[in-house]
């Protein structure tokens, strides 16, 4: 399948979630029908609110996410095109760091971030589970941020018949070079597409350090690391990984029989 995707390395107005609702608004309208037409566009972590809790706009309730995913659906309605983006979200009364993602018709699946960094599991439930959706543009798996760096979550994807892995992120310097090492082996050990958006911007002490980037599976860039703020656009094709080298089929190459000894360290 063919697919165009939008990637969004930009910062979210803190302190000011209408502010950052209208910025999602045009680069959603850039991207969609009247614009690039793409297939699908991919929001930072947390984009809503920015990273930091203390520089929220005020503490999200429940019905503050049901809000911001019905403004999503709605943008993804008028301009026909699926949105990914991350977002504070509610679960039995507990607060996750999470991302949705989108249609027209409502939302696909919401994730929560199992690995959570540094403070971040002073505030938010860590996730328990690494779906892996039917979508109009196949089987996807999304994760968030500090995910990409356990190998263990991704495998579990491309086991379970993920072709694309989304990732929306707040990393920043000085972890660059982690992230864009992380996305290209994850890709490469998975057979999987890692489609990977970072935001730019300060929050107090912390320089989110951009590297939008996608990477094939065959070890190549389909869309290099970028620094600058923008929308940066890469094309795919999901029927390109049934042609990879068999000899580097590490899916089905792996020893499970021999992997349990992993378990005695839990």
């Amino acid at each position: 399948m063919k697919l165009r995707f939008g990637l969004v390395q930009d910062s979210p107005v803190l302190g000011d979630i209408e502010a950052t609702f209208r910025k999602i608004e045009d680069y959603t309208v850039r991207a969609g029908k009247n614009g690039l037409a793409l297939d699908l566009i991919v929001y930072p972590e947390l984009f809503i609110t920015g990273y930091l809790p203390e520089l929220w706009e005020k503490k999200p309730t429940p019905e503050d996410e049901k809000i911001w995913l019905e403004r999503l659906v709605s943008f993804a309605q008028r301009e026909r095109v699926g949105i990914l983006c991350g977002h504070p979200s509610f679960r039995a009364e507990k607060l996750y760091n999470a991302a949705s993602l989108i249609t027209g018709d409502g939302v696909i699946g919401t994730y929560a971030k199992v690995h959570l960094f540094g403070r971040e599991s002073e505030l938010f439930t860590p996730g328990d589970i690494f779906p892996v959706w039917n979508t109009p543009w196949g089987k996807i798996s999304v994760q968030v941020c500090f995910d990409l760096e356990f190998p263990e979550g991704a495998r579990i994807a491309a086991l379970e018949g993920a072709e694309i892995l989304l990732l929306p992120t707040n990393n920043m310097a000085p972890y660059a070079r982690f992230h864009e090492v992380y996305a290209m082996a994850r890709a490469m050990e998975n057979g999987i597409f890692v489609v990977y958006a970072n935001r730019t911007g300060l929050e107090k002490d912390l320089d989110f350090c951009g590297g939008s980037c996608v990477a094939h599976p065959n070890g190549q860039w389909l869309l290099e690391p970028q620094r600058a703020p923008g929308l940066y656009v890469s094309d795919l094709d999901t029927g390109e990984k049934k042609v990879l080298d068999p000899a580097l089929d590490y899916l089905k190459l792996r020893k499970p029989e021999l992997y349990g000894a992993i378990r005695s360290f839990i």
